[in-house]
């Protein structure tokens, strides 16, 4: 029988124990099913080209028997209970399907099924976002789903570089290495208003934090299955502080079969990558999950050491029960990233890098490797070679039931530590030799020569500087020690009224940050690897050491806690066959704890003269904060589904976005404290999901309104000292339309886009500031989006080649508030690229190679200025963060076990 798819085409150790224990009497929480007579049910999935398709779900939902399909499509369901039985079958990138077949004992069964293409997913069953999991098409929010194949297909260089596949994400970086990169929501919501997920649990309860951005916490390997998105203010209520966007990565949990997959990577500039995963059975009621990856790279620009080396591990262990299921689960990320800081270009309009620069240059040196420096405590080591490093383990615990009544229950508890470092060469400003020293006020008639730190003639005597560009960096070498650890647990209890549901939940977190920064300043020229400089006067003195313009030029060392509690009511309301309700509301409560060191000058040796040994330390006395706040956030959106593959929402929302704790660091009194308020975000939006017989789109337009702001963080003075300011920042707002597009001319090809229109300006709400109202906003393009190709010749279906294009329009440098208010202000020109790759099947061998090229023709597009360099306005030379060089990736992967790499887990109801 042949079936075709309707559709077109802090105590880590005890709570080990306390997982162990739970699974071990778990098998006494329900009845074990008695044994029953079994057949088999088996057959083949292809698309609509009659082709194979690997890694498709097969399952039954009551008993949950699943099974992947094998590199040639077959499968094979296994110790099926006899009598009528409802087959599912689904794979992202297609419409799932279901077929009645009657089994029995001893017999094995043929079902063949045909499934037609649906490549945005919009008949995609989705459980982000939703108060119970539901199709894509029929969700009242903006939802994108991305398969784990898709996302290798982009070959993205970061986490955050997979959005550019994603309307609305209107600031996506890569540029600054693998993680910790700026990005931001329809303009005016940045990476803190983004929740980074993992099975739905937030990978930290907080999403930024000074010197670590979510993505710090995350990897994207062969362990995830997919990856949704849910953008618009409706998120709000779905997570804890996530008014911006939902970002939800999904592990592979095990299927009835054992399958896995390994991948090796190897790629210019010293890039080497080990990639598996294994996963399935484990007797009849247990399933496993684990994998991981190892990975080197000297990195695309060399900093002149290793500057990234690390990997993670998963694992999971499920007990599947009669109704419903548990699984324990652990990850442990220990990983080192380069960041990659600005380059120094001249001509704004047209960038060009200075003589002595070329497209792999950086501006890290092995000069910054093992220093250090005195401090009143003793010597401070700066491990540079650390660069951003995560060093985390997190346990997890997830639930689910069928209860009576048809109620389900979910629970999710979580504890997770990190010792997180920054270590990292900052190059702020750049000015000329001639410059510098003038800059330094000189008594008259002395005079000043530069001298390179580490670099000597045959008789030992340091070589003079004479870099042919002329210019030298303000730089300096920061060290941020950053210990965090958190619990958190989240609950979910829902129950179906008919064609109504309605769903309550909690959510608790209490997390720990510890903060202990030490910046340096130095003094480096300007080329690829900078050398580090001494000044010398004509009267023989030593204005640096070593290179260090100040040993220590700023010192944090605070400590802080805050417990998270917040419950949230929501439902779904059919009012006709077609119109359905979804609304809900979330109330909130933070309570914060801080205590922060007092810093004062001290002098090292007592020397006035010697500005490198005025530093800025600890006195051993604190400053003791508290604070709390509660806010809420309520949603209500409508979906009409006009048929099986059209459908118009609208939703409308308000949310928040508490204060991290972090913010309260830098505060010098309570009353500093007491001005920090929730965010407030109200949004507005409505758009069209439509499936065609070649082609599939969603479009929408939003309007979003940002309130209570307040801005910080390190700027350089007009003398180049790095301070730390705290300013009111008035309200935000913007406006615009995203789009979302497959289109297939014909079999074999495939053409896909995104694209995202925005207006984000001021919005006034501070009355000293009423004359930027209506400004445009810093680092915030009016358009951006994405183009992308994938054809695969019907007579080479092994065979598949890619083009993708992304771009971006030009934007301002700096913000209204600091942007010159005579004379051109700084703009970072519009920027485009190109990537293309390749991949080719061994026919009925599971093995598959790939090439990638990313940046294939050297753009230097600008993916930011300097934030740290402000009201200057145009300079003939600047720094900026241009994207990554040229990199060739060549790759081997291999598919064993069943050939599936995606497994199924039916959720308690379903």
């Amino acid at each position: 029988m042949v079936h075709r798819s309707g559709a077109a085409a802090r105590s880590p150790g005890l709570f080990t124990l306390g997982v162990a224990a739970l699974l071990l009497t778990a098998p006494a929480l329900v009845s074990t099913a008695a044994a029953q007579d079994v057949g088999t049910v088996s057959g083949k999935v292809v698309d609509d080209r009659g082709v194979g398709v690997s890694g498709a779900q097969v399952f039954l939902i009551q008993p949950a028997i699943s099974a992947a399909t094998g590199t040639d499509g077959n499968y094979a369901l296994q110790r099926v209970p006899v009598g009528a039985q409802t087959v599912h079958v689904r794979m992202l990138g297609f419409s799932p399907d279901s077929a009645s077949v009657t089994v029995v004992s001893g017999g094995t069964v043929a079902l063949d099924f045909s499934l037609g293409r649906d490549p945005l997913q919009l008949q995609e069953m989705v459980v982000t976002g939703t108060q119970s999991p539901r199709q894509n098409l029929a969700a009242s929010v903006a939802v994108t789903t991305l398969s784990a194949q898709e996302v290798e297909q982009a070959a993205p260089r970061s986490t955050t570089e997979m959005l550019r596949l994603v309307p609305g994400f209107t600031r996506i970086e890569s540029s600054g290495g693998e993680v910790n990169q700026n990005i931001s929501m329809r303009g005016i919501l940045g990476v803190e208003s983004v929740m980074f997920m993992e099975d739905g649990m937030p990978v930290f309860p907080t999403m930024h934090t000074f010197f670590m951005n979510a993505d710090n916490l995350f990897r994207f390997d062969n362990n995830i299955e997919r990856m949704e998105v849910v953008r618009g203010g409706a998120s709000a209520l779905f997570g804890s502080n996530t008014p911006g966007a939902i970002i939800n990565f999904i592990n592979k949990t095990g299927s009835d079969q054992f399958t896995g997959s390994t991948r090796l990577t190897g790629g210019t500039e010293a890039y080497a990558r080990y990639d598996l995963n294994a996963n399935g059975p484990l007797g009849d009621d247990w399933r496993f999950n684990v994998g991981g990856f190892y990975r080197y790279d000297h990195g695309v620009r060399d900093p002149g050491f290793t500057g990234i080396n690390g990997g993670q591990m998963k694992a999971s262990l499920t007990r599947r029960l009669d109704n419903g299921y548990i699984r324990a689960s652990v990850k442990y990320i220990n990983d080192r990233n380069q960041f990659i800081l600005p380059l120094p270009f001249t001509n704004p309009d047209d960038p060009q890098y200075v003589q002595g620069f070329g497209d792999y240059g950086s501006m890290n040196t092995n000069e910054g490797l093992d220093l250090e420096v005195p401090t009143p405590d003793g010597k401070l080591r700066l491990p540079l070679d650390n660069g951003l490093r995560t060093d985390a383990t997190w346990f997890t615990i997830d639930a689910a039931f069928d209860l009576p009544s048809e109620w389900h229950l979910q629970n999710t508890a979580q504890a997770m530590r990190n010792d997180q470092e920054w270590n990292a060469l900052l190059g702020n400003n750049l000015v000329t030799a001639a410059d510098y020293i003038t800059s330094l006020g000189l008594p008259a008639g002395t005079t000043a020569q530069l001298f390179y730190t580490n670099h000597f003639d045959g008789f030992g005597n340091r070589l003079p500087y004479d870099n042919a560009n002329g210019l030298v960096a303000l730089a300096g070498e920061w060290h941020v020690a950053k210990p965090i650890s958190a619990i958190q647990d989240q609950i979910q209890l829902r129950r179906q009224f008919g064609r109504h549901s309605l769903a309550v939940g909690g959510y608790f977190a209490h997390y720990t940050q510890e903060n202990q920064w030490n910046f340096t300043d130095i003094l480096t020229d300007v080329r690829d690897n900078p050398r580090f400089l001494d000044v010398v006067t004509s009267a023989g003195d030593t204005l640096t050491s070593n290179g260090f313009r100040s040993f220590l030029s700023n010192y944090v060392n605070g400590t802080g806690e805050t417990n998270v509690v917040s419950g949230v009511l929501g439902g779904e309301i059919q009012l006709t066959d077609r119109l359905r309700a979804d609304l809900g509301g979330r109330v909130e409560y933070n309570d914060y704890v801080q205590a922060s060191e007092n810093t004062g000058p001290v002098d090292l040796d007592a020397d006035s003269t010697t500005k490198f040994n005025n530093i800025e330390f600890g006195l051993n006395s604190f400053r003791h904060f508290t604070h709390n706040i509660t806010d809420w956030a309520a949603s209500l959106g409508l979906n009409y589904q006009l048929n099986d593959d059209f459908a118009v929402y609208a939703a409308g929302s308000r949310g928040y976005k508490m204060p991290a704790l972090d913010e309260l660091l830098e505060a010098q009194s309570q009353a500093q404290v007491d001005l920090f308020e929730a965010r407030e975000i109200e949004s507005v939006e409505g758009g069209v999901k439509w499936r065609l017989d070649r082609m599939a789109f969603t479009v929408n337009g939003f309007y979003l309104y940002v309130a209570n702001q307040v801005g910080q963080g390190a700027e350089l003075d007009s003398q180049g000292r790095t301070v730390w300011v705290i300013r009111e920042s008035p309200d935000n707002r913007s406006y615009g339309a995203e789009l979302e597009a497959v289109v297939s001319p014909f079999r074999g090809l495939q053409l896909q886009g995104s694209a995202t229109l925005l207006q984000a300006e001021v919005a006034g709400g501070v009355d000293s500031l009423a004359r930027i109202e209506g400004e445009r906003l810093g680092n915030t393009p009016e358009y951006l989006g994405n183009l992308a190709a994938i054809f695969s010749p019907q007579r080479l279906e092994n065979l598949e080649v890619r083009a993708d294009f992304h771009f971006v329009g030009s934007r301002f440098v700096e913000g209204p508030q600091t942007r010159p208010q005579t004379g051109p202000a700084a703009m970072l020109p519009a920027y485009q690229y190109f990537n293309f790759g390749a991949s080719v099947g061994i026919p009925r061998s599971g093995v598959r190679i790939n090439a990638d090229l990313q940046n294939a023709f050297q753009s230097k597009g600008l993916e930011e200025g300097n934030p740290r360099l402000l009201g200057v306005g145009v300079l003939p030379f600047f720094a900026a963060r241009p994207l990554l060089p040229r990199r060739f990736l060549l790759g081997v992967s291999y598919n064993f076990g069943a050939g599936g790499a995606t497994t199924v887990e039916p959720a308690p109801g379903l």
